[in-house]
């Protein structure tokens, strides 16, 4: 498919395809697994599961951290300030601090509008007027509060006017600053309806060539003009992507915005630089913030034709051997979408070399997935069937795991079962009709695009950090986390191949573009992290298998062995994995932190450490295979499969 015009990801007009997927949603059965927690939000909001502000919605209020600020609500009002990070040698921690605690007399608060980059906050008195408003954006550094009524704002700490147009503090060695239409008094701001107060949180250091007071005043300048909400477009072109966060501030006026490492480097204004715990930072002056990811080759098929003829005997044996097991058909989203996947990859490997029993094998597999796809599964089956939640707004599995019902890993879970829908339509179109109504309402859930009354705007998807979250309610004051970055790229990448097969160029553009967001993610704060970072300093480690909004840490929610560190990151090495991955030399040491130097493979998720030492070239792709023939049947993952993991490395024994 063909690079497009830019596309708007906001309330616009949805377009037919896209209304499709939103009406495949409405016509599934509707089922509660899961009470819905108490929510802070304006009513006729969508619960807004697997975002940065989670935290501040669902149940018990945690800190969020829109960088490079950490903010938390209080009884009162709210605190927020620049997070101390920390290094040590398994985590780069940069926990919530409580160095500015603003008292604006609320009683309670709820998240009355969103965007892609920014929240509103209400804050509301005992009697649920609206007293005024926090205006939270991805990136900015500061935080606004806007009267509704006239009423006063005290501070925790005295600031003095030093500046001619700027007041600061200090607190612990941390500058802030406050800048307001309001009355000012040391520790007071006392704001009429329509006056606002905005609180800086200063770089750690001043741009090249300026001054510790230039960069407050110039700072200031650009914190006078509160940001109100964001915009967000984008564009698919051959060689890459383009993202453009649109800041849009009061009166027009300029905004200030954090570059992080995976942005790229700026022509922008720079007004100084952050230590946060992605690395340090640089901010800049650009309102209409954007940045270009290099495109990664999405919805390729695996090498299969790559394959040496010298292997090619072998590979069929093994294929024999898979396709004469029963598939298996797991009752749950996450393990049932697993093994569709890796049953729909041995399809397409049975049928590319004629293996005897393909059609066969195809019949049970086609079958095991077309009973998850009836609308009405509920009048069918006890389980394995697919709803929609009508209190979270979105599309659930009967039968729950790992959080799911909860809206946990939405992206992860479904990403299987789309990437099983379009591989086994790839050469069979007559399945796009039967399978079109439930995958529609799949990809709807995690990926709808449009402004929707029954799903949320890019349900997962951070597009400023540019990967995304996996946490439904985000519980935890460390902020959101992802681990599974490979399986986030298996999902956009099997959007993308959905969109070949039903020739849908803005689902094929829309899976490119987030492919590409995640890509460079996945390489710049996971996969590949930059060592020489001083952030990183004292870090002892060449991956951060689990990235939270204010931690990067060593470790991972499920699995215990060293493995699987860098396993479940990998897990189930979708094609464009290959860009993730760095050169021989750095996939090496990646392996060698988690199996330590004998290189031993025979252990958990060995089988995609293999996969991933074939990307380092043709001579470690040879030894993979040599180790892949013996590697024990139990270290072979439930969405591979011993035919798979051969045909992968083989294959690359033979890329130039």
């Amino acid at each position: 498919m063909n690079a497009t015009s830019p596309f708007h990801l906001s309330g616009h007009q949805p377009s037919r395809r896209a209304m499709h997927r939103e009406l495949a949603v409405n016509e599934l059965p509707i089922r509660n697994l899961a009470p819905l927690p108490p929510t802070r939000l304006t009513r006729g909001q969508i619960p807004p599961t697997n975002r940065w502000y989670s935290g501040l919605v669902f149940g018990s209020p945690h800190p969020v951290f829109p960088m490079p600020l950490s903010y938390m609500q209080t009884g009162q009002g709210f605190v927020f300030g620049v997070p101390r990070v920390t290094t040590s040698r398994h985590t780069i921690s940069g926990p919530a601090v409580t160095d500015i605690d603003v008292n604006v007399g609320a009683t309670s608060y709820r998240v009355s509008s969103s965007d892609l980059a920014s929240i509103t906050i209400d804050m509301l008195n005992a009697s649920g007027r609206v007293l005024g408003k926090v205006v939270l954006a991805e990136g900015v550094p500061y935080v606004s509060y806007t009267a509704e009524i006239a009423h006063d704002v005290v501070m925790s700490e005295s600031f003095s006017w030093r500046f001619e147009n700027c007041a600061t503090a200090t607190v612990e060695g941390r500058a802030y600053g406050l800048v307001t239409t309001g009355a000012f008094a040391a520790r007071t701001v006392r704001l009429a309806a329509g006056q606002f107060v905005s609180f800086i949180g200063f770089p750690h250091e001043p741009a090249p060539g300026r001054t510790v007071e230039e960069t407050i005043t110039r700072l200031a300048t650009h914190a006078a003009y509160p940001v109100q909400r964001t915009e967000v477009t984008a564009s698919v072109h051959d060689t890459h992507v383009a993202t453009a966060v649109r800041y849009i501030a009061r009166e027009n006026g300029p905004v200030a915005v954090v570059r992080m490492p995976h942005h790229g480097p700026t022509t922008d204004d720079v007004l100084g630089h952050y230590s946060t715990v992605s690395g340090t930072t640089t901010l800049t002056s650009a309102k209409n913030f954007t940045w270009v990811t290099p495109r990664p080759r999405e919805a390729s098929a695996h090498p299969l034709t790559s394959v040496p003829a010298a292997d090619v005997d072998e590979l069929i044996t093994l294929i024999t051997a898979d396709i004469n097991e029963p598939p298996r058909a797991p009752t749950d989203t996450y393990y049932a979408g697993k093994a569709l996947y890796a049953q729909a990859n041995l399809v397409t490997l049975a049928e590319r070399f004629q293996v005897v029993g393909a059609a066969e094998y195809r019949t049970q597999v086609e079958a095991n997935l077309v009973r998850w796809l009836h609308p009405d599964g509920a009048q069918r089956y006890d389980h394995r069937f697919f709803a929609y939640d009508d209190q979270w707004k979105g599309v659930i599995g009967v039968d729950a795991s790992f959080g799911a019902d909860e809206f946990n890993d939405h992206h992860v879970h479904y990403g299987y079962f789309i990437h099983a829908a379009a591989t086994l339509a790839h050469h069979h179109r007559d399945l796009v009709p039967v399978m079109a109504p439930v995958i529609n309402a799949l990809i709807a859930d995690i990926a709808h695009h449009k402004t929707s009354a029954v799903v949320p705007l890019l349900r997962a998807v951070d597009v400023y950090k540019g990967h995304s979250w996996a946490s439904g309610t985000a519980p935890f004051d460390e902020g959101n986390n992802q681990q599974s970055v490979c399986e986030a790229l298996n999902a956009w990448n099997a959007l993308a191949a959905r969109a070949t097969v039903t020739d849908d160029q803005e689902l094929f553009d829309l899976a490119t573009w987030l492919l590409a967001l995640e890509t460079q993610s996945a390489a710049t704060y996971w996969l590949n992290i930059d060592r020489d970072d001083p952030v990183r300093r004292g870090y002892k480690h060449p991956i951060v298998p689990l990235v939270w909004g204010a931690k990067h840490d060593y470790a991972t929610w499920f699995n215990g062995e060293p493995s699987g560190l860098l396993g479940t990151m990998l897990l189930p090495m979708p094609t464009p994995v290959a860009h993730v991955a760095a050169d021989a030399d750095r996939i090496a040491e990646n392996l060698d932190d988690v199996l330590g130097y004998y290189q031993d493979f025979d252990t958990e998720h060995g089988d995609y450490l293999l996969m991933y030492q074939a990307l380092a070239g043709q001579e470690q792709a040879g030894h993979a295979l040599e180790t892949v023939r013996a590697l024990p049947e139990d270290r072979i993952d439930d969405g591979n499969s011993r035919s798979w993991l051969f045909a992968w490395v083989a294959a690359h024994t033979n890329v130039n």
